[in-house]
C-alpha cells in the first residue's frame, strides 16, 4: 500500500490504483481513491503513512458482513436487494451453488441464472421442502419452481418426513432454513425463493465473503446427508 506514489514522489492515477488494488471493500477503495486524488498537497510520507494504516486495518479485520434487504427503503443504511445479490452472484459463479429454501415460486430469472451456471460446469445443489414431507404445511413442492432446470443433472436434496420430530399437534417440523452458498459467498436471511419475497415482502439477510465459513456451511449439509437425515432425490 505504501507504493501509491509515483517515481518522482508525486501522486498519479496509476500509482494510486496500484496501491488500492488489494482493498477488498470496493466502497472503501473508491472513497480512498477519491480522497487521494483531491489531496494534491499531501506529501508522499503522509500518503504512505495513511495507506499503511488503512492496510493494517483492512487486512487484519474479520470478513465484512453486509446487510441485504427487500422492502421499503430507509435512510439508515444502503442495502442491496436480496434477489439482485443472488442474480449477481450466480452470474459470476465458478464452482458451486447451494440454495436452501422452504418455499419456491415464480422465480424465472433465478432459474435462468442457475441454468447458465450449470451450463458453465458449476455444481448446483438445492435443498428443498416438499408438500408430503411437511404434511401439507407447504402447499406444493418447492422443486416445481425449478422445472426449467435440467433437474436430472443437478443435485436435489430433501428432508424425509421420517427424520422429523412432531409437535404437540402431530405436525412435523419444517425445512425452514433459508441460505445460499455461491463459491465463497454466504447469504443467510429470512427470504424464501419466491416472487413475494423478492418483490413485496419485508425480508432481511446478512452476507459475507468467507471461504472458511462457506466450506463449513456446505460441510454441515453434507454431514446431514451422510447421516441419512437428508436424502438426494435427483442428480
Amino acid at each position: 500500500m505504501a507504493h501509491a506514489v509515483g517515481v518522482n514522489g508525486s501522486l498519479d492515477e496509476n500509482s494510486i490504483q496500484v496501491g488500492l488494488n488489494h482493498v477488498a471493500n470496493r466502497d472503501i477503495q473508491w472513497a480512498i481513491h477519491e480522497g487521494l486524488r483531491a489531496s494534491t498537497g499531501a506529501s508522499w510520507a503522509e500518503v504512505a503513512a495513511a495507506l499503511m494504516a488503512i492496510d493494517q486495518l483492512t487486512s487484519s479485520a474479520a470478513p465484512t458482513i453486509n446487510i441485504v434487504w427487500t422492502g421499503p427503503a430507509s435512510g439508515s443504511f444502503a442495502a442491496r436487494r436480496i434477489d439482485q445479490l443472488l442474480y449477481d452472484l450466480l452470474a459470476e459463479a465458478q464452482r458451486r451453488v447451494l440454495l436452501v429454501t422452504f418455499a419456491a415460486h415464480r422465480i424465472p430469472r433465478l432459474v435462468t441464472e442457475l441454468k447458465a451456471a450449470h451450463a458453465r460446469g458449476v455444481k448446483v445443489t438445492l435443498l428443498l421442502e416438499t408438500e408430503d414431507d411437511s404434511d401439507g404445511q407447504l402447499s406444493f413442492d418447492a422443486a416445481k419452481a425449478f422445472g426449467e432446470l435440467p433437474i436430472d443433472e443437478i443435485e436435489v436434496l430433501q428432508w424425509p418426513r421420517a427424520f422429523r420430530e412432531n409437535n404437540s399437534a402431530g405436525r412435523p417440523g419444517k425445512l425452514h432454513a433459508k441460505c445460499a452458498v455461491v463459491d465463497d459467498t454466504v447469504l443467510v436471511g429470512s427470504a424464501n425463493l419466491t416472487d413475494d419475497a423478492f418483490n413485496r415482502n419485508m425480508e432481511m439477510g446478512l452476507t459475507t465473503v468467507d471461504p472458511c465459513l462457506a466450506d463449513k456451511v456446505v460441510a454441515h449439509f453434507r454431514e446431514l446427508q451422510s447421516l441419512g437425515i437428508l436424502k438426494a432425490v435427483k442428480g
